[in-house]
């Protein structure tokens, strides 16, 4: 019964509208779209040149939390390909953040187990807007993105020279202005050394205005363009005026035997060199471990993952001195963890 309503409920959300509509941007005083059509697919191929290519992304998870306080480990890693090379390798920049409530803020303080990033100990003040919910448990999440932006400004200043690429794993997007601060820092470094920058989402929530996920809708028109089974990027899908977004959108298939297309930002001002850039990054986009995915970001992913093994072994240690006060805290909020436990 279970599962006859399950096969129900998918093949009621199966269907394909009559028209696809066109992207939606809800802050559309920012966006002009373009209207959906096969003419906006383009084929590249790839190419395993010269370019350096580096990859940045983070990680956090909780060690402990408190009504008032929390504990995060945060992992930043980036690492540097030419073609199927691994240039140099990196640790990954790991840091200890403690996070407190007081006086309706949240202080934190980032606390580096290493030099990877020059990157020292930091206190932050962190108001609501920066924080999801505004819960002092998402500093971690905040943080990490800070100091992501600053080791792709680190990583461009020491490593990349004209026409390499950096990608970021995530959009060109910044919420708040302290991460636009930082993201601005990153900007300027890329067009001194005219490094390509390039954001990859793994996700994407685009619609269009016929409410269809937009990345689903350009795969569909590709399949009824009989591109379905080829290598192709999609653009573009919007004028984009917005000051705080900085990249230039497209929808990109990397490999042709892959059932993924990934939303592709390019910063501004680097798109002339776009497809011999995403050709680059298909030849990464090869390996069977996630096929049409850029190796360098599955590697990225890896490596800056911070795992649950990793903090439960951190919070056993951490459990041997702990006071009675601090426990007492935790305990105060941890009982439906210890219950999944069981």
């Amino acid at each position: 019964m279970m599962l006859e309503d399950l096969y129900r409920a998918m093949s009621g959300l199966s269907e394909t509208p009559d028209h696809w509509g066109e992207p939606y941007f809800s802050q559309d005083q920012y966006y002009e779209p373009c209207p959906l059509s096969e003419k906006n697919l383009h084929d590249y191929e790839v190419s395993e040149g010269e370019r350096i290519v580096c990859c940045v992304d983070g990680g956090n998870n909780k060690i402990y939390e408190t009504p008032t306080d929390s504990i995060h480990l945060i992992k930043v890693y980036f690492n540097l390909f030419k073609g199927k090379r691994r240039v140099k390798n990196f640790d990954a920049f790991t840091a200890i953040l403690v996070s407190s409530y007081e006086d309706g803020r949240i202080k934190s303080e980032l606390i580096p187990q290493n030099d990877v990033i020059p990157l020292e100990k930091t206190s932050y003040v962190l108001n609501k807007d920066e924080l999801e919910d505004g819960r002092h448990v998402t500093a971690g999440h905040t943080i990490r993105k800070y100091v992501e932006w600053k080791a792709l400004q680190y990583v461009a200043e020491e490593f990349l020279g004209p026409g390499d690429i950096v990608v970021r794993d995530g959009v060109l997007q910044t919420t708040v202005e302290r991460e636009r601060k930082y993201a601005e820092k990153s900007y300027q470094k890329v067009e001194e050394n005219g490094t390509i920058l390039v954001g990859i989402a793994k996700t994407s929530a685009l619609r269009t205005t016929a409410g269809y996920p937009l990345v689903a809708s350009v795969r569909s028109i590709a399949r009824e363009a009989h591109k379905g089974s080829k290598r192709w990027c999609y653009h573009p899908i919007a004028h984009n005026s917005h000051p705080d977004h900085k990249g230039e959108m497209y929808i990109v298939k990397y490999h042709p035997s892959s059932n993924y297309a990934f939303r592709t930002e390019f910063y501004r001002g680097s798109h002339e060199q776009v497809e011999d850039v995403l050709g680059h990054l298909a030849f990464q986009a090869r390996d069977p471990i996630f096929l049409g995915y850029p190796y360098g970001l599955v590697d990225a992913d890896k490596m800056a993952r911070v795992t649950d093994e990793e903090v439960e072994y951190l919070r056993n240690m951490g459990d041997n001195k702990m006071s009675k006060t601090f426990r007492d805290k935790v305990n105060s909020s941890n009982a439906h963890d210890r219950l999944s436990e069981i």
